[in-house]
């Protein structure tokens, strides 16, 4: 029975139930009061309307007693004698025929000039029952010298309501009764939704791969953010064995590059020594591909202890459209032999870069683009530079032959190459140097049409991080 008890969906059901129970007995008391406010309001409406006339009189006598004794040219003391002379008999008559058309009604005034107290015409004002009660003001010109009290039994006025109160009570009764079987149904889908996305949520806890139910509602809301959290949680697990593998990478790799160098640097030298001794000779042809291929090891060496042990960023200001014209005059030549031209769209805007590194990283991208255009003859690299608060968003765009699907995800993986001769390191470095100066690198391809690589960086690097 405790489990019962326990159950999310038993204090689901009874928490319904409760509720749309105590809800119809409050809309059933609302509705109860709202009849009642309306019989007062309408009751209200009655005696204010009664005691207009009343008033209306008793403005037409003061009227006809300010016009005939000229009043405006009287001392107020003098025009007080005068009501309290006409005024005070003659009003209480009328009132006193006047009540007579209205028996449920009781009648009352009170006038400070006249008398005190209040002067009730009717004994039905002295019985104890709570009334309703409406005055109304007694003005002589600007000045108010008392009011007309008129008011009803208020059991009278309520009469109406106790014949609607049964019939509210078997109303809410039945709709108590359609409310909570609604209630129920609805309950009943709910908690299949809730308890797929619950058996959901557990198997979360050994596979992150779990498809987590989705739909409409604060329901399908909860679902995407579940599953939101689960994709960046495998995410910030992928990301934690990729930055620890490349942590490991990186000292593998400057270990194998510094014993590659000094080798290398003796098989240059060699190489040159043999060059000048051959010198004329027919075997100095095969020197050629040594001194060629000892080339290449040495760039792949440099990009290896570049990608395993960067160097600290020395951020210092410049101009980006002076950059980007210098970087196009030093690559003047692999634009030419790419058949392939550069159009900078770049404006003036000063930025905290480490120049060297950020040079690196652009000719990565230049030199990709260009590479990717190789079999067209008019191809053409585009750079943009605008700037987005305290960013700078650099794009270089090509229309060369895009990127291939299934090599998307390995973009920036070390060592993934789709050219000949390539190191895989041009990419994987670039993000590096990017993430130095607070920054990404994104890109969009259509394989076919072209390529756009985007550079989001922090404007201004504090040399002191």
């Amino acid at each position: 029975m405790g489990r019962v008890f326990k159950s999310l969906t038993f204090q689901i059901i009874v928490t319904a139930l409760l509720i749309v129970g105590i809800s119809m007995a409050i809309l059933s008391n609302r509705l109860i009061v709202g009849f009642q406010n309306e019989l007062v309001n309408k009751e209200s409406e009655t005696l204010q309307a009664i005691g207009s006339q009343a008033v209306e009189r008793w403005n037409r006598m003061y009227r006809e007693l300010f016009n005939s004794y000229k009043f405006d040219r009287l001392s107020q003391t003098r025009q007080n004698e005068l009501m309290n002379i006409f005024l005070s008999k003659s009003y209480y008559d009328y009132i006193n025929v006047f009540k007579d058309n209205f028996p449920s009604v009781s009648i009352g005034y009170q006038i400070s000039l006249f008398t005190p107290s209040l002067v009730y015409l009717t004994d039905a004002s002295h019985n104890p029952l709570p009334k309703l009660t409406v005055a109304l003001p007694l003005k002589a010109g600007t000045q108010t010298l008392g009011y007309l009290i008129v008011d009803r039994d208020m059991p009278q006025v309520l009469a109406p309501l106790q014949r609607v109160r049964f019939e509210a009570f078997k109303t809410s009764t039945v709709s108590i009764g359609l409310s909570g079987a609604a209630t129920i149904v609805l309950l009943t889908f709910f908690l299949i939704r809730l308890l797929s996305l619950r058996r959901s949520v557990v198997r979360l806890k050994t596979n992150l791969d779990t498809r987590v139910p989705r739909g409409g509602g604060e329901l399908g809301e909860i679902s995407r953010v579940v599953a939101d959290l689960a994709h960046s949680l495998k995410r910030s697990i992928e990301e934690a064995k990729e930055t620890e593998a490349l942590k490991t990478l990186g000292i593998f790799t400057t270990g194998i590059a510094h014993e590659v160098r000094n080798p290398l640097t003796s098989i240059k030298g060699y190489a040159s020594l043999l060059e000048k001794k051959l010198q004329g000779r027919p075997e100095a042809k095969y020197i050629i591909p040594i001194r060629s291929e000892a080339d290449r090891l040495e760039a792949l060496v440099k990009d290896l202890l570049t990608f395993g042990r960067p160097s600290p960023v020395q951020p210092i200001e410049f101009d980006l459209q002076e950059f980007f014209a210098s970087l196009g005059e030093l690559m003047a030549e692999q634009f030419k032999d790419g058949h392939t031209t550069l159009d900078l769209q770049v404006p003036q805007v000063m930025v905290t870069w480490d120049a060297r590194q950020t040079e690196q990283m652009f000719i990565n991208l230049l030199q990709n683009a260009i590479q990717s255009m190789q079999d067209k003859e008019d191809g053409a690299v585009t750079v943009t530079a605008k700037t987005d608060a305290d960013r700078v968003i650099v794009e270089v765009r090509d229309v060369g032959v895009g990127i291939k699907n299934e090599d998307r995800p390995k973009m920036f993986t070390p060592f993934f190459t789709t050219k000949e001769h390539g190191t895989g390191l041009g990419l994987p470095i670039s993000q590096k140097i990017a993430s130095f100066h607070n920054g990404v690198i994104t890109y969009e391809s259509t394989e076919g049409a072209g390529t756009t690589f985007t550079v989001n960086m922090q404007r201004i690097i504090d040399p002191g991080v």
